[in-house]
């Protein structure tokens, strides 16, 4: 196994900006960084450069990120190289498919945090070293339930797994008629609520839920894309403990949040 100062990564981005910016803060740590701007140009830096790790986007020239993936997995070079998704929060992407074709990890650009790619690329490469000396980790149980009303599959695939990590169960609901039929059953100690969700409006919900005698005291937090101070304004109004606007906050952040208001009950 390379030391980290000595670990080749191949970054697959058509964003300049990112690339740049990436590229610099790999480097200042002691990697050496390889890049491409489109999917067959990162496919042919793969099998030349046999990077220790790969950082793809999924939305690609000539040839897409799940394109790549797929060709990776042909070839049996995946699961064994380490490849981390930095993807947009609004794509669809099918998150079970490409844990399937051995993705090890996912980061939202939108909340796009340079020092959180380089902690991912840090863990990745310390569970790898450490994996087959380390006895089985004690499974703890959780310390609440967490539901999740948000129809962004690739963003609440990456909160359920911050989370899970922070000893947090999490229930998902898709639209409000699944997150009716969850809280009909389950004890839910706070709910994290998108506005915009398929057949109905996040706030109506969240009224509806206020006007519940037995739902009534779960704090509510709202995740959203409508950032206006107007529309944060009524969120808290009809009775959301906090307002987090998608674009300025990363999802470690949103899940503090989380922690913060359970750690109080």
């Amino acid at each position: 196994m390379k030391d980290d100062a000595k670990k080749t990564i191949v970054l697959i981005e058509d964003e300049q900006v990112v690339v740049d910016l990436l590229t610099k803060k790999l480097k200042a740590v002691g990697y050496e960084v390889k890049t491409a701007t489109d999917g067959i140009s990162g496919l042919e830096l793969i099998h030349t450069a046999t990077p220790d790790l790969v950082l793809l986007d999924m939305i690609l020239p000539r040839l897409s990120g799940l394109g790549v993936l797929k060709k990776l997995a042909e070839e049996k070079i995946l699961p064994g190289l380490p490849v981390v998704i930095i993807s947009n929060s609004g794509q669809q992407v099918d998150v079970d498919r490409i844990l399937k074709l051995g993705v090890r990890d996912y980061l939202v650009k939108v909340n796009f945090d340079p020092n959180e790619i380089i902690a991912k690329i840090h863990n990745v490469f310390s569970g790898e070293e450490a994996h087959n000396n380390q006895p089985p980790k004690k499974v703890e149980s959780p310390i609440a339930t967490i539901l999740l009303i948000e129809d962004d599959i690739f963003l609440v695939d990456i909160l359920e797994k911050k989370l899970i990590q922070s000893r947090l169960k999490v229930l998902r609901a898709l639209d409000a008629d699944q997150a009716r039929a969850i809280l009909a059953k389950e004890r839910i100690d706070a709910i994290l609520l998108d506005i915009i969700l398929p057949g109905t409006n996040g706030l109506m919900l969240l009224k509806e839920f206020k006007a519940d005698q037995k739902l009534k005291s779960i704090p509510v937090i709202i995740i959203s894309n409508l950032g206006q101070k107007e529309e944060m304004q009524r969120g808290l109004e009809a009775g959301a403990l906090h307002y987090i606007v998608k674009a300025h906050a990363t999802p470690s952040e949103i899940v503090a949040k989380v922690k913060e208001i359970i750690n109080k009950k």
